[in-house]
Formats: C-alpha cells, structure tokens, sequence
C-alpha cells in the first residue's frame, strides 16, 4: 500500500523556521500525552500566522491531541502505545512577534481543522517507498496525526537549535574577550581605553590619515624638501636683516620690539608647518610664496640699509680732506708740466699758508724748494712779468681771483696752470661731545664755489648760513649772512675783507672763527657742500619748482641757458643753481640772492621729505650726495636724530633771518690794490640775530618779526 508524503511545517518548542534559516518565537505548550483509549476529538485552537521575510507560517497549537486508534499488529495486543513528552525550553516571550492565542469555541476550532485538512490534502504526492506497506491501505492522513508526527519529527530540530545559540553565545564571549584583551593592552601603552564608537571612529580615521601620508607619493618628498630648505634661507634672511637694523641705531624701539616680535613668530609657524609631514601640499605652496617674497624683501632691506650706512659712514666719518696748489706759469713760458718744473724754486705766499705742508709736498713731489711774497697780486704779477717764474698758489684762492673783473681781463688771459701738489689733510676732531637729540646746537653750512667741482679744503663761500637747531622745542633758525659782507678775518689788522674771502685764503676755519666773531657765538659743527652737490641733488629727485618773486624775465648770469618767468618754475640742477647764486638781475642784488638760497634749500628739503620721492630715488640721492659735501657731524649724531624724529613724529618750525646792510666799492685784505663791491654790515640786523640765536638755543622764541619768514614743516 503506498502513502502520500505531505509538506510538513515543522513546529519546535515555540521556533518556526523559514527557508532563510531564521526563526520565529512562539509560545510554548506544556507536555502533550496522546492517549488512544479516548479517540474522542480534543479541542484544537486558533492557527497562528507567523511571518518572517520569506514565508509565512500557519501554526497550530493542541492541547490534549489524541491519536485515533490503530489497527493493532502482531505482539502487540491490546498495548497502549506512548509518546514521549517533549520538555518545553522555548522561552515563553517573543521580543520580534506577537502571538495572540484566543480560545474558540469547538465548532470553530472545527472549521479550523477542516481547513488544515484541505491544505495538506493539496500539496503535492511523491510516491515513497518507505511508508508502503502489504497491509495498509492506501488513505490520507489525518490532520491529527499530521500535528503530531510534526512534534515528534522536530524533536531532533531543537537540538540542533539549541547547539546553533550555544555556539553564538560562544562567539560573543570571544568578541568581549578581545575588547578586554585591547583595552588592557591600552592601558599598559599609557593611553585612555576608547570610550565609546565616536572615540574608535576618530582613531580609525587617524590611523587611515597617518596610512596615507605614509604613502605619499614619493614625488612630493623633494617637495617638502625644497620647502623646508626655502624656510630656513627665509628665516636666516629675516634675522640678517634685524641685525643689521638693530646695529644702526636709527629704528625706535617702539617700532623695533614690535616688528622682531611679528617677524619671529611668523618665521617660527612657517618652519612649523613646512617641517610638519602631515602639512598639505597646497598649504605648502603658499607658503612658498610668502617665503620667497619675505626673503626678497630682506634682501632688498639689507642692502639699502647697507648703502645707507656706508654712506654714512664714508660721508660723516671721513676725518680726511686735501690741499691742492696749482703750479702757475705764463703762457708764453716752455714749462707745460710738473716734470719740467721739478728741481726748480717754486714761490707762495706766507699768510693763511701751512708752509710746513706746503715745503713738504714740493719737496717731495717735485724736488723743488720754497720761496714767499707778500701778496696774491704781487705773486701772479711776477709770473706775468717773468717767463721762468713758477707761482704756487692753493686752488681755491686761485678760483677766486680769477674770478674777479681784474682776474678775468689780467690773470685768466696771460697765465696757465700746468700741474698741482696734492697735499692729505687731517681734519679736526669736534670736541663738544653734547646729545643732538636734548640740546641745542648749531651747524655752519657753507656753500663753495669750486670750478673743479673737487671738495677743496679752501674756496670762495658763496653761501654762509647758521642754522641753529632745538630738539626740544622743534625749531630750526636759519640766519644768512651775505658772502660781501665786509668784516675783518679773524686774526688780521688793517683792512676788512669780504666774508667769501676768508674760505679762499684760510679755509673752513678761517671762515667759522670770522662769523663767531661777528655774531659772538662760538660753534663747532659744520656742512660743506660745493656747487655740484646742488646739481646732483636737485636732479636725483627729479627737479624743483622756484617761484621768481619779480615781475619781469630773468635770465641768469652765471648760466646763460637758465630763464626765469614771474611766478613758478620748474628747474633742473644747473638752472636750481644759477637761481641760487644770482644777484646782478635784481635792486637789491645780494639780499635778494640770500632769500633764493633758502628758497631752494626750502624746495629740496621738503621733496627730500616726500615718501614717494624717497622709496623711488633712494639710490640716486645717495649716489649724488657721495663725495659733494663735507662735514664734522659723525654717523651716531646723524642716527641719533633720525631715531628721535622716527620716534616722535612731531612736526617742526622753521624760522628764516637775513643780516642786512649796505652796498659800496672799498679795497680789501686779500687784494688792497683793488677797489671790489661789498656790504656794510647793518648793526641792527647783527644785533637782532644774535639775539634770535640765543632765543632759540634756550627755546624762549619769542613772535617773528616782519621781515621774517617761517614756514612749518609737516613730517
């Protein structure tokens, strides 16, 4: 006889599995006993669906399910078979699906197992040779027995069931056994255990950061290199160039400490970050290009701070100047040259002359011996009048003869100058050795007229000013004295000279010792500049612009080329120049050239002052200035004061003065058988700038008069 294998839905202790091997929890029923002596029908409850992600279950719970009789065989009459109670372990909740079991009432229970009959009845047959047998008929099965060959079969299932969740309570224990095992080694590193994912998602992502720098491309490694290289040229640039600025003095320390404090720190982060592995790429090359600009910035600061003090130094510091005698002949004479002169007798003259030098120099340099007269005009008359004679005559003094009328129509046309005797000169320490930034002082300038353009240690002073100075107060007084001003030279009787002569015969000294007696002021400090230090300077920040106060054209007589319109006029270094020296085109002649003079030291000083003119004509200012002035003021007291003005910002005043007097023709000291122009001294206007001076030593200025100027200069 063959059977019908159905489809059976396998029920284990409150577990339904699925085809995805998941389960469901159902809550499960006591021990089921079946007893065959009652075959009576046991109440069955409502089917309980239950659904996972596949399949959806139908399960029936019995209560007391009896199995029908069966056709006893043979041994075993009358024998009440048993089936073994299944122990219910299932747990009796279920977190993942709720089970409603409601109690019914029979007939439905009824309905319910027709149903299961119907659904079994359907499922495929398979003919099994198994459940043949010789005896049994061929019939369906019951849903009765259906349920309980489900407990027993499945008996086999929750055993398996239960080894599947040892081995997964196994597994975790494994899991927390690591963690454990982790944060005990963590501890012994010195490091905090994580403390919860956020803190073990931020050490992954650390890991994978340092992971991938590790395996940067190899071709950013030179990179890095280049940069770090760059960096430290940067740094050391940086530092140079604050040395040097803190050894010159000139930077306040306002400004100074600030400046080192950014200038450290922003090099500190720039060798952090270009050192740092972890800095990007990106990051890098910017700070590439602030490295090369802060080093070209250095660079370019280090050598203008460097010109400026060697400058300065060779300018200021310079306790050297030279004497040069001309070796004058007539021009009829056969000597054309120092070598035809040497071992020849060689005359001067004896006053304002260190015939010591003078002896020494023509001894060594020509072999020559050293004879004296009394006079220049006698001097040049006697090589006029003899062709063999040989005159040496200092080169200054010699421009200013052959710049008188006499000299031009006399001297200029019969005698030449065939060579020159130079001799070193050492220039006199100043000995006052007060503070230029607390006291009061006052500096001579002098302006000479040398047609060599060569700084001469004697020439015609065209240009005598006084310009007294307070720090304190931040006034400046400049007084002008005309350079035909007739005074008598310090240390001579007899006849007064012209104040310009006085350069000419003895020099810087000769000059500042006349006018301390005239002003009854002793000073010690003074700028000489010759006539090409107002062209190289004028022309070095791109001209002026001078303001002729008349009302007609001039046309200067020291440079034919230089017109002058009423009103403004733009001026280069030689026409600048010329307005300063010109006198004859006006009424009041030299009065009115002293006012040019300080209209063009006005002009040069405030575009000297002009930031835009400075940063871009640096260089050439300094160039024009080199070798075209003199002066005993040494590199500290220059520093000093640029420090204080630096410091302290703060506008100055300043004050102009002119002495005054009266023109005429009268023979003078250096040449009595001339009759020259010069000016009477006015003592009013002596007396008034004496007082002036001591006003502004002692910083008491009292209100200017009328005829003088001020003019505030706004730094």
């Amino acid at each position: 006889m063959s059977t019908k294998k159905t489809k059976k839905k396998k029920v284990i202790d409150g577990f339904t599995k699925n085809p995805k091997n998941t389960t469901s929890k159902k809550p499960a029923e006591g021990p089921k006993k079946v007893n065959q002596e009652k075959p009576a029908e046991a109440p069955v409850e409502e089917p309980i669906e239950v659904s996972s992600e596949d399949t959806t279950v139908t399960i029936i719970e019995a209560d007391n399910i009896e199995e029908p009789e069966e056709t006893p065989k043979e041994g075993t009459d009358n024998d009440i078979v048993e089936e073994p109670a299944i122990e219910d372990d299932a747990p009796t909740e279920t977190p993942e699906t709720d089970i409603e079991t409601d109690t019914k009432t029979e007939p439905e229970k009824t309905e319910e197992v027709e149903a299961v009959k119907i659904e079994v009845e359907s499922a495929p047959e398979e003919e099994t040779s198994e459940n043949k047998t010789d005896t049994e008929p061929d019939t369906a099965i019951s849903s009765e027995e259906l349920v309980a060959s489900a407990i027993v079969d499945d008996a086999n299932l929750d055993q398996n069931l239960d080894e599947l969740i040892n081995d997964i309570e196994k597994d975790e224990k494994k899991e927390e056994n690591k963690t454990d095992k982790k944060e005990k080694d963590s501890k012994k590193k010195g490091s905090k255990p994580l403390k919860n994912k956020e803190d073990s998602e931020k050490k992954v992502k650390k890991e994978q950061k340092e992971k991938r720098a590790k395996k940067a491309p190899k071709k950013a490694k030179p990179f890095r290199w280049f940069s770090r290289l760059l960096a430290l040229i940067s740094t050391s640039a940086v530092i140079v160039l604050a040395v040097r600025v803190i050894t010159t003095g000139v930077v306040p320390n306002k400004y100074l400490i600030p400046a080192l404090a950014i200038a450290g720190i922003v090099c500190l982060l720039y060798l952090f970050k270009t050192f740092r592995n972890k800095t990007h790429i990106s990051m890098l090359i910017f700070l590439n290009i602030v490295g090369i600009v802060i080093t070209g910035a250095s660079i370019f600061g280090f050598i203008k701070v460097q010109e400026t003090m060697s400058f300065l130094d060779n300018n200021f510091n310079d306790n050297k100047e030279y004497s040069v005698y001309n070796i004058i002949v007539n021009k009829k004479s056969n000597y054309n040259s120092l070598d035809d002169v040497k071992g020849k007798t060689f005359h001067s003259i004896s006053n304002f002359v260190d015939t010591e030098r003078l002896e020494t120099a023509a001894s060594e340099q020509a072999n020559a011996e050293v004879s004296y007269e009394d006079g220049i005009i006698s001097l040049l008359n006697n090589a006029i009048n003899d062709d063999s004679y040989i005159a040496v005559l200092n080169a200054g003094t010699w421009d200013a003869t052959i710049s008188l009328e006499d000299g031009k129509n006399n001297y200029n046309q019969n005698l030449k100058v065939i060579g020159e005797l130079k001799v070193e000169v050492v220039k006199e320490n100043v000995t006052n050795n007060s503070d230029l930034t607390t006291d009061s002082f006052a500096v001579y300038l002098s302006g000479i007229d040398t047609r060599s353009g060569a700084m001469l240690d004697r020439s015609l002073s065209d240009v005598n000013m006084i310009i007294t100075v307070n720090p304190k107060t931040k006034h400046i007084l400049m007084t002008t004295i005309p350079r035909d001003y007739y005074v008598q030279l310090h240390g001579t009787t007899g006849l007064p000279d012209k104040l310009t002569h006085a350069g000419a015969l003895g020099g810087l000294q000769l000059s500042m010792a006349t006018i301390e007696d005239l002003l009854d002021f002793k000073f010690d400090r003074y700028i000489r500049v010759n006539f090409n230090f107002v062209i190289n300077l004028v022309n070095a920040i791109g001209g002026i612009t001078v303001d002729s106060d008349v009302n007609y054209n001039i046309t200067a007589w020291t440079d034919r080329n230089c017109t002058y319109h009423p009103g403004a006029n733009q001026v280069d270094g030689k026409c600048a120049l010329a307005f300063a020296r010109e006198r004859y085109a006006y009424s009041d002649g030299d009065r009115h050239r002293g006012r040019n003079q300080e209209q063009v030291i006005e002009k040069i000083f405030n575009k000297l002052t002009s930031s835009s003119t400075l940063i871009s004509r640096y260089s050439d200012i300094l160039n024009s200035l080199s070798g075209s002035f003199d002066t005993n003021i040494s590199t500290s007291d220059i520093t000093s004061l640029a420090n204080m003005q630096l410091s302290d910002m703060v506008a100055w005043t300043v004050e102009t003065y002119n002495l005054d007097g009266t023109t005429g023709m009268t023979y003078t000291y250096s040449y009595p058988s001339q009759r020259l122009s010069v000016m009477y001294p006015d003592p009013t206007t002596v007396e008034t700038a004496k007082a002036k001076i001591k006003e502004v030593l002692a910083g008491t200025v009292e209100a200017a008069p009328t005829e003088t100027t001020e003019t505030t200069i706004q730094e």
